[in-house]
């Protein structure tokens, strides 16, 4: 048996100074922007955003472990949490208790089937997949989660009705019940992410974004002035179990799973396919769909949500010289160190700076063509 097959990582070792130093780079600077994108897109998911942190520590390292490209960086992603959101909705209401175990269930049924596809050998033929009606699901997925961070942005109490025409109704006739010093913490923050993103692309925007308006929020009194902020955030480290084994709602998650199984793996093997080229290394489909499955069991197992290969962070991983996977251990590392010992910093974000986060992420999903 070929134990590099089974156990990639050993193709890491030895692991040169110089190249544990490319690696340590890429890590700390994958980890900033990671963190604050982790806070967001678990809000996306439903989920309170601390589950994000959860989703980019241990599925972090076990993407890095068991996949076969050394650059990708695995965790919590806007497309995923997007589906997670999306599948969830009309089966419990966002942030509840059975919306959090159907969120960690699909977690564990979405990473079964990439197991199950990478075992058959089935990479390839994921390829042949129908790309029209890919884009048309993503792009209605896209809007209305757009749409539904307006309340958020504006500081409006939300409905619940989980019919988007109704709810959208609900925000245009409380528009008088917005929260000015919302809106304005929301478009600061949407205009400066969009100014990083042309200007400085390289340049860990989210990160200045958060911690200016964090703070910004603290001394102003943000919360004090009715502002929604993240509030408390649990110290120390997600609970390692198994989740509770409900098969009727496993069956209810199952065509979710399938279908998250096979989009966030056609947007880790975009990044993967980008990452073999510039590198002039060699991928396999195969292994790194059983690395994304083993990393969403691991998300599930730490009762975080479904977790993909990142584009946006795996281009920042190769753009900064990351060399192999110890870069994803690396910033896994920085989220532990924020999990031990930094959660208080986090108190006074306000909810309407992720909502902005979430806004600039999707609408970039949508392909209007």
């Amino acid at each position: 048996m070929n134990l590099k097959r089974v156990f990639p990582f050993l193709d890491w070792l030895p692991l040169r100074l110089e190249t544990f130093r490319a690696d340590l780079t890429s890590g700390v600077t994958v980890a900033l922007v990671a963190i604050p994108q982790s806070l967001a897109y678990a809000q996306l998911a439903g989920l309170p955003p601390y589950y994000g942190l959860y989703a980019a520590l241990i599925p972090t390292v076990v993407g890095a472990l068991f996949g076969s490209s050394g650059a990708l960086s695995t965790g919590p992603v806007a497309m995923t949490s997007l589906l997670t959101a999306a599948s969830i909705a009309p089966l419990a209401a966002p942030a509840s208790d059975l919306f959090v175990v159907y969120a960690i269930l699909l977690a564990l049924v979405s990473g079964l089937f990439q197991i199950l596809f990478g075992v058959l050998r089935m990479g390839v033929l994921l390829n042949f997949l129908s790309h029209p009606v890919l884009m048309g699901f993503i792009n209605a997925a896209a809007i209305i989660i757009s749409l539904a961070q307006v309340p958020t942005l504006l500081g409006i109490s939300a409905s619940q009705s989980k019919h988007l025409l109704t709810d959208t109704w609900h925000v245009i006739v409380n528009i008088d019940r917005m929260h000015e010093l919302s809106l304005v913490f929301g478009v600061t923050a949407i205009a400066a992410l969009i100014a990083f993103r042309k200007r400085a692309p390289r340049f860990p925007g989210v990160l200045v974004t958060v911690a200016v308006l964090t703070l910004l929020s603290y001394l102003v009194g943000y919360e004090s002035m009715g502002g929604r902020v993240v509030g408390r955030v649990p110290q120390g480290l997600p609970e390692i179990a198994v989740p509770p084994l409900d098969w009727h709602a496993m069956l209810v998650v199952a065509p979710a799973g399938f279908l998250i199984a096979v989009i966030s793996f056609m947007e880790a093997m975009s990044s993967c396919r980008i990452i073999a080229i510039r590198t002039r290394t060699r991928w396999d489909e195969n292994q790194e769909l059983i690395g994304q499955g083993l990393a969403k069991i691991a998300s599930a197992l730490s009762h975080s949500f479904p977790v993909s290969g990142s584009f946006s962070r795996s281009a920042l991983n190769l753009a900064t010289g990351a060399k192999t996977g110890m870069s994803s251990i690396i910033a896994a590392a920085m989220v532990l160190l924020m999990l031990l010992a930094l959660t208080p910093l986090l108190h006074h974000l306000p909810k309407p700076v992720l909502a902005a986060i979430i806004i600039v992420a999707v609408v970039n999903l949508v392909d209007i063509r």
